[in-house]
C-alpha cells in the first residue's frame, strides 16, 4: 500500500521554476502525491493534472503559506520543497521509509545540490557553498556522504508527519527568515532532525547580484536568533560571526589608526583572508575560479553582516522584496 504524502510548494506565482518542480514532484516512486502550490494570486492558467490543490492567500509570508497548506491537507507525511527546486524520484520514498523504521527521528532532510546546468557566477556559488564559511552546520549544502544526526533542515528539504508539524503549531508566522531554523531547534527538544544522502533535491542558484541580496536577507534574522534562543551553540554562534567579521572590516581603518591596535588589526585582517583562501583552495586549484570563489566567499560574509546590522538597527523594512529578487 502506498503511502499518502502532501508537498507544499509555496510561491509568488506560478513561473517555469515552479512547474517543473511540481512536475518532478508528480513522478515520485512508490509514494502516493498530492501537490499543494499555495500563491499569492490565483492562479489563471492551471497544469493539467488532477492532483494539484492551489491555494492563494494573498502576500503573506512563506510561513503563513506553509502553515495554512497543512491545514488543508489530509495526507499523513508533508513535505515542504521551494519553487525554484526539484526533487529526484525516490525523495519521497527514502525519506518516509526513515521516517517508519526510526520513531526517534521526527523530520528526514538531504542534500542541497545545485541544477545540474548552472552557469556564469552561478556556477562558482554552488560551489563555495561547500566551504563551511558559508554553509556552516548545514550539512544539506555540502554532499555528505553518511547518514547522521543534523542541528537543522532547510525548508526547502524537509519530510515530517503531519501530527509532528501540529505539535509544533507550525511554523512562526512572525519570522520571515530563518523560519526553518526556529522549527527545527522546537522539534530537536522531543525528536531527532535525520539527514540522509538518499533523500536528494535540486536548488536553482541564484546569479551573482541576487544571491548577494539574499545573503542579505538572511543576516535580518539575526534579532529573531537572539529573540528565541537562551542556549549559545555552534549552530546559533555561526549566524553572528558575519556580523562581528563585517563589523571589523567597517571599524578596519580605525583601528589601524590606533597605535597600540594597528598591528594586530592588520594580523587579524591577513589571518582571515588567508581562512578564506584555504578555503577556497579546497574546493579549486583553478587560479582563475579560486579568485572568483575567494571573492564570493567574502563578499557573502560581508552582506550578510550588512543583513545583520540592518536588522539591529531595523534598517530592513523591504527584505521581502529584496529575498524574493531573482
Amino acid at each position: 500500500m502506498e503511502d499518502n504524502c502532501a508537498v507544499i510548494i509555496p510561491s509568488v506565482y506560478l513561473d517555469s521554476d515552479a512547474t517543473k518542480c511540481i512536475k518532478e514532484c508528480l513522478k515520485q516512486k512508490y509514494v502516493k502525491v498530492k501537490v499543494y502550490l499555495v500563491t499569492n494570486h490565483k492562479v489563471k492558467k492551471k497544469l493539467k493534472y488532477t492532483n494539484i490543490i492551489y491555494l492563494s492567500y494573498g502576500d503573506i509570508n512563506m510561513s503563513e503559506k506553509r502553515n495554512k497548506a497543512v491545514r488543508k491537507c489530509k495526507e499523513k507525511y508533508i513535505a515542504f520543497i521551494d519553487s525554484d527546486a526539484y526533487p529526484e524520484k525516490l525523495w519521497l520514498n527514502n525519506a518516509i521509509k526513515i521516517l517508519k523504521k526510526n520513531k526517534t527521528v521526527g523530520m528526514v532532510t538531504g542534500p542541497d545540490f545545485p541544477f545540474k546546468n548552472q552557469k556564469g557566477w552561478s556556477r562558482y556559488i554552488a560551489q563555495a557553498h561547500k566551504s563551511f564559511l558559508l554553509s556552516g552546520t548545514k550539512v544539506f549544502r555540502k554532499n555528505v556522504k553518511k547518514a547522521n544526526k543534523c542541528l537543522q533542515a532547510s525548508s526547502c528539504n524537509m519530510i515530517l508527519e503531519k501530527k509532528t508539524f501540529e505539535k509544533l503549531n507550525g511554523m512562526n508566522k512572525k519570522i520571515y527568515i530563518g523560519e526553518d531554523k526556529d522549527l527545527c531547534d522546537r522539534l530537536r527538544k522531543f525528536k531527532d532532525i535525520l539527514y540522509s544522502p538518499n533523500v536528494v533535491i535540486y536548488h536553482k542558484v541564484r546569479e551573482f547580484k541576487p544571491f548577494v541580496l539574499q545573503r542579505f536577507s538572511y543576516g535580518t534574522c539575526i534579532k529573531d536568533i537572539i529573540r528565541n534562543n537562551s542556549k549559545i551553540n555552534l549552530n546559533n554562534i555561526q549566524y553572528f560571526a558575519p556580523l562581528f567579521i563585517t563589523l571589523f572590516y567597517l571599524l578596519f581603518p580605525i583601528f589601524f589608526s590606533i597605535n597600540y591596535f594597528s598591528d594586530l588589526a592588520t594580523i587579524s585582517l591577513i589571518l582571515f583572508n588567508l581562512v578564506i583562501a584555504f578555503e577556497a583552495l579546497k574546493i579549486t586549484l583553478n587560479p582563475i575560479n579560486f579568485i572568483r570563489i575567494f571573492l564570493i566567499i567574502n563578499i557573502s560574509i560581508i552582506s550578510f553582516g550588512l543583513g545583520s546590522i540592518a536588522n539591529i538597527v531595523s534598517l530592513d523594512k523591504n527584505i521581502k522584496e529584496i529575498y524574493t529578487k531573482r
